[in-house]
């Protein structure tokens, strides 16, 4: 469960209710303290086939690992990074 990328990665999907919430707060968050986060939208079968890890509606990776599969919002973001 690793990908190319070393900077901090969500893929996600919309199936659940709060999840476009927290990809907002997320970026707003971000852009407030310049960190650099990307967001992979899942929304295709195809997409979903691809996905590098087991994949449910959210995955974070970060420095190339698999790090959790837990919704982030602004907090719990700022405690993974720390």
């Amino acid at each position: 469960m690793k990908i190319d990328n070393q900077e901090f990665t969500v893929y996600y999907s919309p199936e659940c209710p709060y999840v476009e919430y927290e990809v907002k707060e997320l970026t707003e968050y971000a852009k407030e303290n310049h960190i650099t986060i990307h967001f992979i939208k899942i929304d295709s079968l195809e997409k979903a086939k691809n996905v590098p890890c087991i994949f449910n509606n959210w995955a974070n990776f970060y420095k190339g690992q698999f790090i959790s599969n837990t919704i982030l919002n602004a907090n719990s973001f700022k405690k993974l990074l720390n």
